[in-house]
Formats: C-alpha cells, sequence, structure tokens
C-alpha cells in the first residue's frame, strides 16, 4: 500500500524527531514540525493508520510512537533529505587521508579511524582484495641457517610477510636460489592464479635445493592466500558503549561479533556493491538486531574494491552519516590510485 504525501511527510517527521531525541512522538509534535499545516486530530488519524500498516509502533498507552524497522528502510529510500559536506569538511578528510603518505594499510586504518571520530559510531573497513593483485616483487630473508623471512609485495600496494623455520641448516646459497626461482616463476603473476600445485612444482626447479627449502615454499603457499584475503580494520569500538540505545546485554553480544573478522568480512563480502544501509534484522544476525551498518566501496582503478562504513544504532543521523561515508570511500579510492601511480582518466578504459 502507498503512502499519500501527508502521511509520507508525517512519517518522515517522525523519524527525524526521534533520530533527535530518542523519545515517543506524540502527535502534536509532528503538528509543529509540519508548520501547523494540518490538525493535531488529522496527524493522530495518520499516525494511527501508520501504526497499522506497520511503519509505527506505540510502546505504552499514553506515549507517542517510534518508527520501525520498516519506517527507517523507507525513510533512508524515499523520505530523508541528506545533508551535503561543506568545503571545508572535504578538505579536512582529505587531508586526514593524505597524510598516511605512501602505505596503503597506513591510509585505510586512518581513515577507518578518522570516519569512527567524525559519526561517533564503530568503523569498519577492508584493504584492497588480493583476489586481481599481481605480484611484484618476492625476497628471501635469510635470518639464520635455520629460519628466514619471506616479503611479498603487490602491485597494488599490499606487503606481507611471514617466517619460517627449517629442520636443519640451510647454505645461504639455497636462499639466493629460492628468492630468484620464486621472482622468475611467480612476479607478474596474479594472486587467485597461485595455487599448491604451481608452488608444489619449484620444487624441482631448485633442484639439490629443492628439498631443503620446502618448507619456504610452504610458507609462501600461506603468504599468497593472507594477501589474496582482505583485512578488516574495526576502529571506535569504545563508541558503541556510549550510546543510549545499546544496553550492556546488547553492546556485549555486538562487540564480540564485531571482533569476529572473518565472520564480518563474509557479511560485507554479501553486501551489494555501491552505497549501501543494513537495518537490524535485514542480514539475519540477531547479534546485530537494533542495529545498522553504513557501507560502500571504494574504488582501486575504477573497480569496486574493498569497502568503508560504519556500525551503530538503528536510531543514528543517516542524513549526515551516509553523505561523510560515501566521501570517506571516495577519497580512499582516490588517494590508493594516485599512491599506486593509476591515472583514473584512463583506468576504465
Amino acid at each position: 500500500m502507498q503512502l499519500g504525501k501527508r502521511k509520507r511527510d508525517v512519517l518522515a517527521a517522525t523519524v527525524d524527531m526521534y533520530i533527535r531525541t530518542g523519545e515517543p512522538v506524540g502527535s502534536k509534535t509532528v503538528v509543529k514540525m509540519l508548520n501547523h499545516t494540518v490538525s493535531s486530530a488529522t496527524i493522530r488519524n495518520d499516525m494511527a493508520e501508520l501504526s497499522a500498516m506497520g511503519y509505527l509502533e506505540q510502546p505504552h498507552t499514553s506515549a507517542g510512537r517510534i518508527p520501525t524497522s520498516a519506517a527507517f528502510r523507507l525513510y533512508i529510500d524515499h523520505l530523508m533529505r541528506k545533508r551535503s559536506l561543506s568545503e571545508k569538511d572535504c578538505r579536512n578528510i582529505d587531508g586526514l587521508i593524505k597524510s598516511a603518505g605512501d602505505d596503503p594499510e597506513r591510509l585505510i586504518g586512518e581513515a577507518s579511524q578518522a570516519l569512527a571520530q567524525t559519526t561517533g559510531c564503530a568503523s569498519v573497513t577492508t584493504t584492497p582484495s588480493g583476489q586481481a593483485a599481481r605480484i611484484r616483487k618476492i625476497e628471501v630473508i635469510p635470518i639464520s641457517s635455520r629460519s628466514a623471512v619471506l616479503l611479498l609485495a603487490t602491485d597494488t600496494g599490499i606487503i606481507r610477510t611471514r617466517a619460517c623455520r627449517f629442520d636443519r641448516d640451510v647454505d645461504s646459497r639455497a636462499f639466493e636460489v629460492l628468492s630468484k626461482a620464486l621472482n622468475d616463476t611467480f612476479r607478474g603473476s596474479q594472486l587467485a592464479d597461485i595455487g599448491l600445485p604451481q608452488v608444489q612444482g619449484m620444487i624441482g626447479l631448485l633442484g639439490e635445493y629443492g628439498l631443503a627449502c620446502v618448507p619456504a615454499l610452504t610458507a609462501f603457499c600461506h603468504l599468497v592466500q593472507e594477501t589474496v584475503e582482505a583485512d578488516v580494520f574495526l576502529k571506535g569500538e569504545s563508541n558503541l558503549l556510549r550510546h543510549p540505545d545499546y544496553d550492556p546485554v546488547r553492546v556485549g553480544r555486538l562487540l564480540d561479533f564485531l571482533t569476529k573478522r572473518e565472520v564480518l568480512a563474509d557479511l560485507l563480502s554479501a553486501i551489494p556493491k555501491g552505497l549501501n544501509v543494513v537495518i537490524g534484522g535485514e542480514c539475519q544476525r540477531p547479534e546485530l538486531e537494533g542495529t545498522s551498518i553504513i557501507v560502500s566501496n571504494y574504488n582501486l582503478g575504477g573497480r569496486p574494491d574493498g569497502y568503508i562504513g560504519i556500525v551503530g544504532p538503528v536510531r543514528m543521523d543517516y542524513a549526515a552519516a551516509i553523505p561523510l561515508t560515501e566521501y570517506f570511500a571516495a577519497a580512499v579510492g582516490r588517494a590508493l590510485d594516485e599512491m599506486m601511480g593509476i591515472d583514473r582518466d584512463n583506468s576504465d578504459k
């Protein structure tokens, strides 16, 4: 059933006031918000009908009404008026992100922290996916005759290291041969194309050093897999403890859920590309009941890649938080492209 203009205005005013105060909204308040253009009796009837339609609920008989999840969905999709960021706000965000220098992971971490501070919510961000990344360099750095560190760098700016130990002393020449063989074989390869069979095939290429280097090859295989999987940054969790909408039990369950980075990464990857708002139970996770997620992709080389967003109570200021999230995502994408020397004008050609 579609809502007429007056009911839409009544619902938008109710949601706006509830976001501001957290208190049930009465008909007299809505009359004031609509500049007394409609009588209180008419507003009461409209609010009763909106309740019957599932958009409002009345916590107590004598109290006003509060919006349901369905009301927030309609508000976000059709009724809300997004606020524009000022040029000063945009410059400040750009400056915060550029202060990270040439380290992509530091950039993403600082952007996540800044978004949490700006919105008063928790923020969640993922590093660029390694699926399409190509290997730029592999180094085998000997620590002793029985240990080494492998370093892997990609063309998307990801750098990963992993230590490995050997059961016996390894000749220093073996480290040099291994480093050259890995680079000759895999430099320029997409990480997603490298699996255990290709790595096992290196044993024969290493000749007399093949068996001795098996622990290093195993470490390299794990390193590739780790690099393919995006890291998740979570910042500002303590902000959730200060929100009056969360009682200790609910916020405890939410914080416990947010510490499960793999589960959180899977949840984000299931959200469609672009800017999305997931409200409460829409994602079928009981820990997120009463919680909303605003998330957007940032583009790398013109393609949607990682995610940046916020986690907070359903009663949040969407009109301000959505444009902030969108701008942070755009700024992160621009900064990463600049770091990696990607021409945004030609990246899609």
